[in-house]
């Protein structure tokens, strides 16, 4: 085990086998990550890639930001801190380099540029949901809120349906 995997907590097991992921990605790396996150934070997205021996580069979006572990000591992409995280509102660019044996995914963020390796043919998957995401994060709560009124005119959802979701919207506001 690497030093952030942990033995997984109940319920855990059905949370990690509905998530999207890439390459190896194990149990026990999701419930590791999931002590690393904040109170409303939820994992959206892992993606494994294994190097020599037991090196990984493990890639966690979550519905804030992107978490990246580097488990060994290789430099296969240049010189890496063991932990990084890159809030997705920081994120500017995201270009793919596929490659034999691993896709190479380049983030640059206002700070500089993040070079991250994925599984063989996954970089352009993994920066799709990354861009996704950001989107998701980006939206505006009172777009949201003219949105779902229109849907309510529609008939295409109920009034307890706006209600909740208006509350929802207004506690972002």
């Amino acid at each position: 085990m690497t030093d952030f995997e942990k033995q997984p907590e109940e319920g855990q097991k059905e949370e990690f086998e509905s998530l999207e992921s890439f390459g190896k990605s194990k149990i026990e790396e999701y419930s590791g990550l999931k002590e690393r996150l904040g109170p409303d934070e939820n994992i959206e997205m892992m993606s494994t890639a294994s190097l020599k021996g037991e090196d990984k580069y493990v890639i966690c979006l979550t519905d804030k930001r992107v978490l990246l572990f580097n488990s060994g000591k290789s430099k296969l992409l240049g010189k890496r801190k063991q932990f990084e995280d890159i809030k997705l509102d920081q994120i500017r660019d995201i270009q793919v380099d596929e490659r034999k044996d691993f896709d190479k995914v380049t983030i640059e963020t206002k700070s500089g540029k993040k070079e991250l390796m994925t599984p063989e043919g996954k970089g352009v998957a993994i920066s799709g949901l990354i861009r996704d995401q950001q989107q998701t994060e980006e939206r505006d709560p009172a777009d949201q809120l003219e949105k779902i009124g229109r849907e309510k005119e529609k008939g295409n959802i109920t009034e307890e349906e706006y209600e909740e979701k208006k509350d929802k919207l207004m506690d972002e506001i």
